[in-house]
């Protein structure tokens, strides 16, 4: 398991999940509304903490929600 970084989009809902070597604001353009880590394990992403280059928070847990259900197709 792995530290990953992820944001959250506006006008898709969705959740999009890259390496650390990735800085958050290279995702601005997109128009982000919340921001932060994650860890992904086999049936479940836990999101968490918040992007200081977007200045945006995680929502813990309807992001975490959201992105296991992207990812796993669970609801």
């Amino acid at each position: 398991m792995s530290k990953q970084k992820y944001v959250r989009l506006k006008e898709y809902n969705e959740i999009i999940i890259f390496p650390c070597i990735i800085e958050h604001s290279k995702f601005r353009f997109f128009n982000p509304i919340t921001a932060g880590f994650c860890y992904v394990t086999r049936d479940r992403v836990s999101c968490f903490g918040h992007s200081i280059s977007l200045r945006l928070e995680s929502d813990e847990e309807s992001d975490s929600a959201l992105a296991t259900k992207q990812l796993f197709k669970k609801y």
